[in-house]
């Protein structure tokens, strides 16, 4: 089940960036799919080994969301009810996601979007327990390290993970509790603003200089001032507002 009390944010089931230096520049404005949804310092996005793009066709609809206990920002606290295995992994050692992890645009830590499940749980040295029905589209979250950390598996790969607490950041130091302004000042023109259908607040998308990053985000949700939600991952699947579809 999931619970979800709001004050002043929208609660959206469904990011660090580094400097490098890159040479072609992609911008385009991130697509709100679903109307239930999800500067003066310049900083541009690390390069990383990236994985095999995946299937992105989808059918549109909603699987209902479901975790295990975190806080997101104060007034907001999510629940899920884990559902179903996934098949055994052995090799797992220790747990690599922790509070000193960190999110890119092409994952977090060793967990690459593109990865097969079990790629990711040995990346992750985790078990993943799938917390909706399995399906095209699910969602799953480890069973050891930090908690507050989802990945969207689609098709049999990962490509997005989504983050509900406040020690999860990108690798510059942007999460959960920063203001618009912060996230703006901090990534300039790389930040792309899209109000959400009902107005309660903002997308800002990162968008990748780089031309080989040009299917990654980093979305921050906001509630018009403050950040209450990010994410990471591929595209279409990093501007999904309304949860994985089926």
């Amino acid at each position: 089940m999931l619970a979800v009390a709001v004050t002043t944010v929208v609660t959206v089931l469904y990011f660090g960036l580094g400097s490098v230096d890159e040479e072609a520049e992609v911008a385009t404005t991130p697509v709100i799919t679903s109307p239930d949804g999800p500067s003066t310092k310049n900083e541009s996005l690390p390069t990383s080994t990236r994985a095999p793009e995946a299937a992105t066709s989808i059918s549109q609809g909603e699987a209902e969301p479901t975790l295990v206990a975190v806080t997101t920002v104060a007034s907001t606290t999510v629940i899920y009810q884990t559902l179903d295995t996934l098949p055994p992994v052995e090799g797992l050692g220790a747990p690599t996601l922790d509070a000193a992890s960190s999110v890119s645009t092409v994952g977090i830590d060793r967990v690459m979007f593109g990865m097969t499940v079990q790629d990711a749980q040995i990346a992750a040295g985790s078990r993943f327990t799938p917390v909706t029905p399995i399906g095209h589209c699910f969602l799953v979250v480890p069973e050891a390290g930090q908690a507050g950390l989802t990945f969207w598996v689609v098709a049999g790969t990962i490509e997005r993970v989504d983050v509900d607490t406040r020690t999860i950041t990108t690798r510059s130091g942007a999460g959960i509790g920063d203001t618009e302004d912060r996230i703006r000042e901090m990534f300039a023109d790389r930040i792309h603003t899209t109000p959400l259908p009902d107005g309660s607040g903002n997308l800002l998308a990162y968008v990748p200089k780089d031309v080989q990053d040009a299917t990654y985000r980093v979305m921050f949700l906001s509630n018009g001032v403050q950040v209450t939600r990010l994410w990471a991952g591929r595209l279409p699947w990093a501007e999904e507002l309304g949860g994985c579809p089926n």
